[in-house]
């Protein structure tokens, strides 16, 4: 398994959760040895929930034509 950062190794890892509210939890995660880079259930759930949709811009092709004689130019450049 290579990870999804740096494409390095991912090594499987026991991690016990100390502070959950029903006792001590055992999970299994991955964790890469190159950039430490981890990848669990949790980390998951949360990338699922929390993410927002990338919403595409689309391009705006209007062209302004633009008469250096014109007073409306001068008076913005001033």
């Amino acid at each position: 398994m290579s990870c999804t950062r740096c494409q390095g190794l991912m090594l499987e890892e026991h991690m016990i959760d100390m502070e959950a509210g029903y006792g001590e939890m055992w999970s299994m995660s991955t964790r890469c040895v190159n950039c430490g880079h981890r990848d669990d259930a949790v980390i998951k759930q949360h990338h699922q929930v929390f993410s927002k949709p990338i919403v595409e811009m689309m391009p705006v092709h209007e062209t302004f034509n633009l008469d250096r004689e014109s007073e409306e130019v001068e008076s913005l450049a001033a």
